[in-house]
């Protein structure tokens, strides 16, 4: 089944308003890709514009030091350019007097920040290059890792349900993890992160930093690309195809 095909069952399974985004490495800039940070400072808003269609084409990052990766002190960490920042348990914390930052309080101190950093494991990279783009402009794979969506609650639920289809996991099959929304919507789901399970969806984001891009009434689902696969296949045979009968 295409990634067009896939992404398409998806949304239309649930009336999704946004089209599904898809994520892969690359080692070289694809044509016609524009570089994400000329778009806005953060990869998951430039994901959100690309589901909304107000961003067209491909979109790329990479750690190129004459260019802006994103806004965020860890941006390049989340997609294995580089190791995490020694002043970011602080930053997610309650500040650091020696690096003169503020905190963020995302974390209760700087020690739970610091194991919460840890827990991650190794971050690799899908390839030179990360790119993201719609599901429906491709004609053939090159690649994919994992798809994300953009939808309501009441879309994600289904979404949620569809994925439970097919397997007997019943308490870890999908999670609402930290970190920023880039590692919702790619890091973790495209197992890239050495303690992530690419049997795994993720929910979110959990990071309040997404208020300022992401609508109040919007989630958003990281779909590791096999798993993707098997709900679109699944779509004809579950409750999504008898929904007037769901109750």
């Amino acid at each position: 089944m295409s990634i067009r095909h896939i992404g398409s069952l998806l949304a239309n399974a649930v009336n999704m308003k946004t089209s599904p985004v898809c994520v892969y490495g690359s080692d070289q800039v694809p044509e016609n890709a524009v570089r994400s940070s000329s778009f806005s400072d953060c990869l998951a808003c430039n994901m959100y514009q690309i589901a909304e269609g107000r961003i067209t084409g491909p979109v790329y990052a990479g750690n190129d030091p004459s260019h802006l990766f994103c806004r965020c002190m860890g941006g390049p960490a989340w997609f294995g350019y580089r190791g995490f920042d020694p002043r970011l348990p602080g930053l997610m914390s309650t500040g650091s007097e020696a690096a003169k930052q503020d905190g963020k309080h995302l974390k209760e101190n700087e020690n739970i920040a610091c194991e919460t950093y840890k827990a991650v494991g190794e971050i690799k990279t899908l390839g030179r290059y990360v790119v993201m783009r719609r599901c429906d402009d491709f004609q053939e794979d090159p690649g994919v890792k994992c798809i994300a969506c953009f939808a309501s609650g009441e879309q994600i639920r289904d979404l949620c349900a569809l994925a439970h289809f097919g397997s007997h996991n019943v308490f870890n099959l999908i999670s609402v993890p930290w970190g920023p929304a880039c590692a919702t919507l790619v890091t973790y789901p495209a197992g890239m992160a050495g303690n992530a399970s690419l049997s795994k969806i993720s929910i979110g984001p959990t990071d309040p930093s997404a208020r300022g891009w992401l609508p109040e009434n919007c989630l958003a689902m990281g779909i590791p690309a096999e798993i993707a696969r098997k709900m679109a296949n699944d779509v004809v045979r579950s409750f999504l195809a008898k929904i007037d009968n769901v109750s």
